[in-house]
Formats: structure tokens, C-alpha cells, sequence
């Protein structure tokens, strides 16, 4: 989906970057000089270009913004346990989009400037040592207080933006109850400019998570052949025998779930950077004259 806070810009831009390096041939002038140019299409493109677990440093306006660049923390093979549930809750076009409504953001939300000054740095220091340490229960809690504090900063602008919706504040709860029955933080979610939920876990758990979201989030026909993306991983998951304690800890909130809160789930893992496909895999139809 476009424009439906899915980083379909991210990717976009950072295919169309990779494309035109490979056409001319051209060469970096400076380290990561390519992500720099990426940024200028769509500020998450410039991670897109690499594989693994990826930071946006910042840069500066003294060095006319050149710094800002993105650099591989770890590529993809790294942190082979981990994993990520994507949950397409809509795939309609937002309403704000990511560049309006960062604009407006900056403009007139107290709490982004307090963010960008006091919080960013020390939470971008310890998700990368997470990160390089393989520990899931820190990654998980920044990943998580950093999404709800950018959708607070989101409520603090004005006039306000709304990217959630009901069905994204459903999966919070879900994950922050499996998280408490756990003991432990086994899942973690994150939302970008739009209501579409990333969910990371390890692998170890991931068959016990995706269980537990196809419980309260079924889809709208009896099959789940088209609705996950790995067949064979929620034909598994259908499997599993879910605690009932679990399910008393979820059920004790008032939510209401329905068929078709959810379009779509895809099951997935830390990927390769940019890459050339093979014709066959083109999403498009090209005609040559």
C-alpha cells in the first residue's frame, strides 16, 4: 500500500537512488553519500538503502546537512531470531501525510522540540547497543515508548494529527497484556504515520504472538491462505493451543474485535538493502518500442 504509513516512500525513493547509481555508474564523493541524496525524496529512504538494523544520524546545518546521513548498525544476518509481524489495519491513503504533517509537527508541537533536544540521542545510543547485544527486552521497551511518544508528539500538534485508530489502540493492548503474562517483554509494537501495527518478537515466540493475533483478529473468510503471508507459518500457528490465562489477561479489557479489523498480516524478517530483481519479479508491466 501507498501512502498509508507503510514506508512505501522509503522504499521508493531508496529503488529509485539504487536505480539511477547503477544506470550512471556513479560513485560516492564521501562515505554514505548515496543516503544523503535518498533523504531528500523521503527522510526513512536513506535506511532503506541498506540491510540489517540501520540509523539516521542526524547531521548538521553547518556542514549543510551532508552529515545527515544513514548508517548499517548490523546487517541482516546479525540477529538471525528475530522477527516482525506486519498488521495492514488500512491500506487507504492517510489523510496528513508524513511530510505535511512532520511540517506542521515542527511547527507548533512543544513536546517534538523537547523530544529532539532531551530524548532522541540517549534513546538512539541504547537501542543500538540492544541491538549489537541481542537484548530483545530493551530493544523492545524504546521501540515501544518511542512510538507512543512520536503519536504523542502526533495529539501535541496543532491542529491535532490522528494516524492511529481504534484497531491500532486494540493491538497495543493485546501486546502490552501478552507482554505482562509473560513477565517478560516478548513482543514489541511499533507505529509509523498511519494505523498499521510492526510488530517485532523472536523467533522463538512468534508462532505463540501470530496465534494470538489471528484469535482476536481473524480474517474475514474461513481461510487465512491470502491473509498471511506465510501460509505455512499460520497453518502452525492455527496449531498452537493458546494458555487460557493468556486469554483471561486479554479479554479483561472492554474491546470490541471484528472480522476485517485487519486486511492483511504479513509474516517477515530483517531483509538485504537495495538489490537488482530478477524481470520476472517486476511489479510493473514495461513495454520497450
Amino acid at each position: 500500500p501507498t501512502a498509508a504509513g507503510l514506508a512505501s516512500s522509503a522504499a521508493g525513493y531508496a529503488a529509485l537512488v539504487a536505480s539511477l547509481v547503477e544506470l550512471f555508474g556513479a560513485k560516492e564523493s564521501y562515505p554514505h553519500e548515496f543516503t544523503a541524496i535518498a533523504r531528500q525524496g523521503s527522510g526513512s529512504a536513506c535506511r532503506s538503502l541498506y540491510g540489517g538494523f540501520v540509523a539516521w544520524r542526524a547531521g548538521s546545518e553547518d556542514d549543510q546537512w551532508k552529515n545527515s546521513i544513514a548508517e548499517q548498525v548490523a546487517d541482516e544476518d546479525h540477529w538471525k531470531e528475530m522477527r516482525a509481524i506486519i498488521m495492514v489495519v488500512s491500506d487507504a491513503k492517510k489523510e496528513t501525510s508524513s511530510t505535511a504533517g512532520m511540517s506542521t509537527s515542527v511547527a507548533t508541537s512543544d513536546l517534538l522540540q523537547f523530544r529532539a533536544q532531551a530524548v532522541v540521542s540517549k534513546r538512539m545510543e541504547s537501542i543500538q547497543h540492544a541491538i549489537i547485544n541481542k537484548d530483545f527486552d530493551t530493544f523492545g521497551k524504546i521501540t515501544m515508548m518511542d512510538s507512543n511518544q512520536f503519536h504523542a508528539c502526533c495529539l501535541d500538534t496543532y491542529p491535532p494529527i490522528f494516524y492511529m485508530n481504534d484497531v491500532s489502540k486494540n493491538i497495543v493492548q493485546i501486546i502490552t497484556r501478552y507482554n505482562e503474562w509473560a513477565g517478560t517483554i516478548r513482543a514489541a509494537y511499533t507505529f509509523d504515520a498511519g494505523p498499521n501495527a510492526v510488530i517485532y518478537t523472536l523467533e522463538k515466540y512468534q508462532l505463540e504472538l501470530l496465534a494470538l493475533l489471528l484469535k482476536y483478529f481473524p480474517p474475514q473468510d474461513s481461510g487465512t491462505n491470502e491473509y498471511v503471508s506465510n501460509e505455512n507459518l499460520a497453518q502452525k500457528a492455527l496449531d498452537v493451543q493458546l494458555d487460557p490465562s493468556l486469554i483471561d489477561a486479554v479479554e479483561k479489557s472492554s474491546s470490541v474485535y471484528k472480522h476485517g479489523d485487519v486486511k492483511m498480516m504479513y509474516c517477515t524478517r530483517a531483509g538485504e538493502g537495495a538489490k537488482r530483481l530478477d524481470p520476472t519479479e517486476s511489479v510493473f508491466a514495461f513495454k520497450y518500442e
